[in-house]
């Protein structure tokens, strides 16, 4: 009896393990297969869905660009802004964009400009900062339409900033095969009649970098200008300081309002030697120069903005 029970137990166990083994492959092949119908959408659904074009993932609602003036926007560290113009096939199109960092702009901060055509395609693009924003010159448009100018932070918050549009209508007759046939500004060629009488802001008046809109540094807004260390750097003109700290890429900078709504900027200098609010005259110290923030050597990024809009400090200097 005891050799019989022995036998039944013997033989029931290989059964026990057969019959786990079966219910386990059962199992795997059934949630396989479900699997597969809850990750795999259907043909049909997915011939529905379209794909995402870049205006759509923003988010963004788009607005007209006044191509008279600066248009303005604002962005935080998500989002992004899409603006619109129409165009002829053969304009050219020059974007230019500006910051105010005295004005809510994290100065660290990066974005992304990109041009697209009416049909959807990008035509251009480029990434810049507060200190080199993003300038895109595109000769030659190739269609008629609407475009799209789609604005999106890369890193930090933006905040305030202007976009200008420029178009032209392309290469004149007769110019000479490649040659750069960006249109400039009125606002760089021509002073207000309300501008300030500007000065050097160094005893040194040689370029020792990039000028403005330097064709090897188009997003360049200022002029570079040598310098030795604790050069004493001086207001070009009377005005009032707004900003006089670290700013980011401009290192430590002196932003100083003058009449007329114009502006000068004085960055990477050693040491700052005024104070927000203080009232300055034309020749008065206003830091040492120097090479902090983005700077490969000792010189001063000076800058002047006509109603925030950066302009070719050369045609304003003596």
């Amino acid at each position: 009896m005891n050799l019989d029970l022995k036998r039944t137990k013997a033989l029931s166990l290989p059964l026990s393990v057969v019959l786990v083994v079966v219910l386990a492959t059962v199992a795997y092949v059934a949630g396989t297969v479900l699997a597969r119908r809850w990750a795999t959408p259907s043909l049909a659904l997915r011939a529905e869905t379209p794909s995402p074009q870049p205006e759509t993932l923003s988010g963004a609602s788009t607005e007209a660009i006044d191509t008279s003036q600066p248009v303005e926007g604002a962005l935080d560290t998500e989002g992004a802004d899409a603006w619109t113009f129409p165009a002829q096939a053969g304009q050219d199109a020059t974007l230019e964009m500006w910051f105010h960092p005295g004005s809510g702009s994290s100065i660290d901060a990066e974005l992304l400009v990109r041009l697209t055509a009416p049909n959807g395609s990008t035509v251009a693009e480029q990434q810049g900062s507060i200190f080199l924003p993003p300038y895109l010159f595109q000769s030659s448009l190739p269609a008629s339409g609407t475009y799209l100018v789609l604005v999106t932070p890369v890193s930090g918050a933006p905040g305030r900033y202007s976009l200008r549009l420029t178009l032209s209508d392309g290469r004149e007759a007769g110019s000479a095969p490649g040659t750069d046939p960006s249109p400039t500004p009125a606002a760089e060629t021509s002073t207000s009649s309300d501008s300030p009488r500007f000065e050097w802001p160094s005893a040194r008046r040689s370029i020792s970098g990039w000028t403005f809109h330097d064709p090897a540094n188009p997003g360049h807004i200022g002029l570079d200008i040598a310098a030795e260390t604790w050069d004493p750097i001086v207001a070009s003109a009377d005005g009032e300081v707004v900003f006089a700290e670290w700013g980011g890429g401009y290192g430590n900078l002196v932003i100083l309002e003058h009449a007329g709504g114009w502006s000068s900027y004085y960055a990477h200098l050693t040491e700052i030697a005024v104070n927000v609010g203080q009232q300055v005259r034309q020749g008065e110290t206003l830091g040492g120069a120097g090479t902090t923030g983005y700077s490969t050597g000792p010189h001063l990024h000076f800058e002047l903005r006509d109603r925030g809009r950066p302009v070719d400090p050369h045609v304003h200097l003596p």
